[in-house]
């Protein structure tokens, strides 16, 4: 399978810079996903080792790839050493540090009060006429989100599982959207990489509440991202960034209006 010989490619990267003649499917693969994101990962040529210039972004694609969250090599390798779908999920069903893409190239949506739908490109012209919808990144979240409706304008949800597979990407483009992410870190770069008509960043009114409860916040999760955490962010993340900073830990989505 050709994503998995990308993914084995990258593995290479563990211990030196390979050549080009050594990834060159990766390296195939990771331009078209530059010139789809607009980011530059990776300069190289042939007879040259390669020069890594955007490490986030690299991960973000073995993530796409792999449809398992990789913010390290190490991940990667225990993608590769889980010997079943089943343990594939298991290792990425920890909303704490991954997700897992339930499916690439197909959009997740829910219309409030209906079922989830799954659709194929092919038929996301029945959704091209709502303007507005909500980005909800854990599946948990999704699945009920029902009960946490009455907090959101829009009447459409669509599921993103972290960074959200390319067909999403580009369907959200040119619509309206209210971003339902984890209150971290991770959560604000996920939020800075999509490019859509109109964007907002969901912040519940008591969300300083969470942040001060250590029933509701995780300093672990905090700990393990805070490596991350860029000096400056969109002007409409610095109520979450000052939360962040003041008390040194982070709050999943799930937990907001639960308590």
């Amino acid at each position: 399978m050709q994503t998995k010989k990308i993914l084995k490619q990258a593995l290479l990267f563990e211990h030196e810079t390979p050549s080009y003649s050594a990834v060159r499917e990766l390296f195939r693969a990771i331009k078209e996903y530059e010139q789809e994101h607009s980011v530059f990962i990776l300069e190289g040529r042939r007879g040259k080792k390669l020069v890594l210039h955007n490490k986030e972004a690299f991960f973000a694609f073995l993530s796409e790839q792999s449809c398992v969250e990789i913010k390290a090599l190490s991940d990667l390798k225990n993608y590769f050493s889980t010997s079943s779908r089943k343990e594939n999920i298991e290792f990425a069903g920890d909303s704490k540090h991954r997700y897992i893409k339930v499916f690439d190239h197909v959009l997740i949506c829910k219309k409030q009060g209906e079922n989830a739908q799954i659709y194929q490109e092919d038929k996301l012209c029945e959704l091209l006429e709502i303007s507005s919808f909500v980005a909800v990144e854990n599946g948990e979240s999704f699945l009920n989100i029902d009960t946490k409706a009455e907090h959101f304008s829009a009447e459409y949800f669509i599921y993103l599982g972290g960074y959200a597979n390319s067909l999403t990407r580009r369907f959200l483009q040119d619509k309206e959207v209210e971003f339902f992410l984890d209150f971290d870190i991770e959560g604000m770069q996920i939020y800075e990489s999509f490019e859509v008509k109109k964007k907002s960043f969901h912040l519940p009114q008591n969300l300083e509440y969470y942040f001060q409860s250590p029933n509701f916040n995780s300093q672990k999760l905090y700990q393990k991202q805070r490596a991350h955490l860029k000096k400056e962010y969109a002007k409409e993340l610095s109520p979450l960034l000052k939360l962040i900073k003041k008390y040194a830990t982070v709050v999943e989505q799930e937990i907001v209006y639960e308590a």
